[in-house]
């Protein structure tokens, strides 16, 4: 069978019964084909009935080229029928949350522990010296992530969950006990890294067993989690670091960390069948995705986007110090970029699903160079302009985050998620490893000092803008209007 008779199959497409009944759009599908695939019907076939017609596709064409069998495997990703709702569904994505609280608000609170430090404990070190603490431990959590992807896929969240959150806790609670640059390092640079490396992927692509029309919103929903542990550990840390002092601050985080993580892991279930997995490099790393363009430039995107991201998480704080405000005016700038990241993790996940979520992730990576170069850079040594830049650019932030992995589950099936997400992340691990320290390197002394870094931060969203706007190339080409 020719790929033009394949194209005329597509077309005529019914909706399944499956599909009315749970509500879905059949005008909302996702546009998902390679670079030389033809705009794919608004409407899929009766599974069944797809999967007859792919069996016999299959055996006519045994000699095609490689376009007809990716048009094949495009259509019948986009075939797959999710939940999209439910009781589990929505239990999942609860903890999900739960998760998500612990691991990525550790993340997005590192600037509250990097600015206490800094001025206690290692007074006597560098920004840069200092900053490889928090690269490390980034590093670990996004190549571990790739490890754990495949992992996830063949075994399930179960077992990484537990060994993570062992990990976690315990380097934690070795934190709050350390004193010199090398115990830091090892406590919270490795130890944590380690087991936030093993949670992140589960808390992630668990989302994805459930949902792929409501992905967006789903895991946009999710993720406030990070946000809302953004928002309250800086609180309480500063709270705490005058009352109790740093090592009882530090613990009440971990019992609460081991409170919700236990929480998520009850909460989280498996739906999808595990994957054959055989120790092996081919199989724990999963370099074959990175021949499909589409992916290599969401990597990119999300290498650059990410770097950009935790360095304004990271130095946020520590630039309303140098500029000469208040301790406790810079902690609520962390506390108020985070409270806005929770609402630009969910409004611009339910705008995905209904524009498209390549579409709204570009528009926003858009907007976050302009609030760093219209604001920040300009305006940041004011109170004004400072707390005006953390609100509309933790909104971006937010979505920064929250988008690219959905955009990732777009274009690969649901049983592979966990590999894509994995490489994806294991990639963007050694940008975060060399682009912290080189990024605090750019810091020089003054109120002024940070002018530089300030401006490598907008590059690095325009850079990711131009990545996004290439992958989105390769699913639609120069259809500007398409829902993609």
């Amino acid at each position: 069978m020719s790929v033009t008779s394949t194209y005329s199959m597509v077309d005529e497409i019914i909706v399944p019964e499956k599909a009315r009944q749970r509500g879905a759009n059949p005008t909302s599908i996702e546009l998902t084909s390679f670079d030389q695939a033809a705009t794919t019907s608004s409407t899929v076939i009766h599974e069944s009935s797809l999967n007859n017609q792919l069996s016999a596709t299959a055996a006519n064409n045994t000699t095609s080229d490689s376009s007809s069998s990716s048009i094949s495997r495009v259509y019948q990703e986009d075939s797959e029928i999710f939940p999209e709702g439910g009781l589990t569904a929505w239990r999942v994505v609860l903890g999900s949350f739960f998760g998500l609280i612990a691991v990525l608000g550790l993340m997005n609170s590192i600037g509250a522990v990097q600015a206490y430090i800094s001025t206690h404990q290692l007074e006597n070190m560098s920004e840069s010296q200092i900053s490889w603490i928090f690269s490390v431990l980034i590093f670990l959590c996004y190549l571990l992530s790739g490890f754990s992807g495949p992992v996830f896929d063949a075994f399930g969240p179960y077992h990484l969950s537990i060994l993570g959150t062992g990990f976690y806790i315990f380097g934690i609670m070795m934190v709050s006990v350390s004193t010199t640059y090398y115990q830091f390092f090892l406590s919270l640079g490795v130890c944590c890294g380690i087991g936030l490396g093993m949670l992140m992927t589960p808390l992630v692509a668990i989302v994805g067993h459930w949902f792929n029309y409501k992905r967006g919103t789903a895991l946009g929903a999710a993720t406030i989690g990070g946000s809302l542990g953004g928002v309250v550990f800086p609180m309480v840390l500063r709270s705490l670091y005058a009352s109790v002092g740093f090592a009882w601050a530090i613990r009440a985080v971990g019992f609460f960390c081991l409170s919700v993580l236990t929480l998520a892991i009850v909460l989280m279930k498996p739906r999808l069948e595990c994957t054959p997995f055989q120790f092996k490099v081919g199989n724990i790393i999963d370099f074959k995705s990175l021949t499909d363009w589409r992916f290599v430039w969401l990597t990119l995107a999300n290498f650059l986007g990410e770097l950009a991201l935790v360095n304004g998480v990271t130095f946020l704080t520590s630039y309303a110090l140098r500029q000469g405000m208040t301790e406790t005016l810079s902690y609520t700038l962390l506390t108020l970029l985070n409270t806005m990241g929770m609402l630009g993790r969910w409004l611009p996940g339910v705008m995905a699903d209904r524009v498209g979520r390549f579409n709204t992730l570009i528009f926003n990576c858009v907007m976050a160079a302009i609030t760093i170069f219209a604001i920040w850079l300009p305006f940041g040594h004011s109170t004004v302009g400072l707390i005006i830049f953390s609100i509309l650019h933790g909104f971006c932030n937010g979505a920064v985050a929250s988008l690219a992995p959905v955009c990732c589950g777009q274009i690969c099936k649901a049983q592979d998620y966990g590999k894509r997400y994995g490489i994806m992340f294991f990639c963007t691990s050694f940008g975060v490893l060399v682009g912290m320290p080189l990024s605090s390197a750019l810091i020089k002394p003054g109120p002024g000092g940070y002018n530089n870094l300030i401006i490598l931060n907008g590059a690095l969203y325009i850079c990711t803008t131009f990545a996004l706007i290439l992958s989105r190339y390769c699913i639609v080409g120069v259809k500007v209007r398409a829902k993609v």
